[in-house]
Parts: C-alpha cells; structure tokens; sequence
C-alpha cells in the first residue's frame, strides 16, 4: 500500500518541476461569445421563410443598419454571404457565436419574410430580461469567455416593437 502512495506522489511530483504558474493575462481584444437556446412559436407559411439570422447590436435603437453591419456595430449570425442558415421549423435552437468583446445593446432574431434582400426583414424575438419590451436589455461580451443564458423567446404572431427608426 505505502510503494502506491509513494508511486502517485512521484508522478505528481514529476510534473512540477518549476512549481504552479499563474494563468496567462486575457487579451482584452480577444473574441468573446454568447451562447443560449431561441424558442419558437406560431410559425409563419413556409412560402414566407426566406433566411433566419441572430443580430447583436452595439446600439439601441440601430440607427443605419446598412452602416451598422457593415462598421461593425451589429454582428450578424450566420454571417451574410454564409450558406448555413438558422434552421426554419424547429421548436427550438442552440447557438453559440463569437462577437468582439464589450456592451451590446439589442440583440435580435430577424426573419426575411419576402424576395427583397434589403426591406423585407422584421425583428420576431429579443434578448429580454424584464417585462418591458420597449427597453431590451444589453449584455457584455467577455474577452476570450463565453457569456451563457442569451435566451430568445420568438413569435412569428406576436413580435417585440420595431426597434428600427
């Protein structure tokens, strides 16, 4: 019994030859994520399905969304351009995405409900704490971590206020 003990505390001890070092400093430019679960109600006609995306912005409410996007002020999921789609039909989803460190102010799932790439979205759920949905509430992105719980509850029928001006 007492050759085990001395065997365990040997090959313990082989592996600290400098002693315990402490963990590296957090790039404070380091990506971050949120992850959480969307869940969906009232689901539209299918022939109205044309893209799902998750949308952090940096501001509430976005002013130019054209100019958010593109300044890197709102982060798309999926980003555009990228064939996954948010799945349609489901009763619910996981997500997990990166995003660059700091406060976010709004974040959406937005439906392209028509043909029109550029004018046929709407905002059909929010990241929402509180009962008040005119308000969103803002999360903060760690540096190089993962911020859990970014919930969104989406209805196809009763859709958060239009954030957009």
């Amino acid at each position: 019994m007492r050759w085990r003990t001395v065997l365990i505390l040997a090959l313990l001890g082989a592996g600290c030859d400098q002693g315990v070092d402490p963990l590296p400093p957090v790039d404070p430019s380091a990506d971050g994520a949120i992850s959480g679960l969307i869940t969906y109600q009232n689901w539209p006609p299918v022939d109205s399905l044309f893209d799902l995306r998750i949308v952090a912005f940096r501001d509430f409410p976005p002013g130019d969304v054209v100019g958010a996007v593109l300044g890197g002020l709102a982060i798309v999921h999926p980003a555009l351009g990228d064939t996954a789609l948010v799945p349609f039909l489901v009763d619910s989803l996981r997500f997990r995405f990166s995003l660059p460190p700091g406060e976010y102010r709004y974040l959406a799932v937005v439906h392209r409900f028509g043909r029109n790439i550029f004018a046929d979205w709407r905002a059909v759920g929010q990241y929402d704490t509180d009962s008040d949905p005119l308000v969103p509430t803002p999360f903060v992105v760690p540096p190089g971590d993962t911020l859990r719980g970014i919930d969104v509850p989406v209805d196809f029928v009763n859709r958060p206020p239009p954030p957009f001006p």
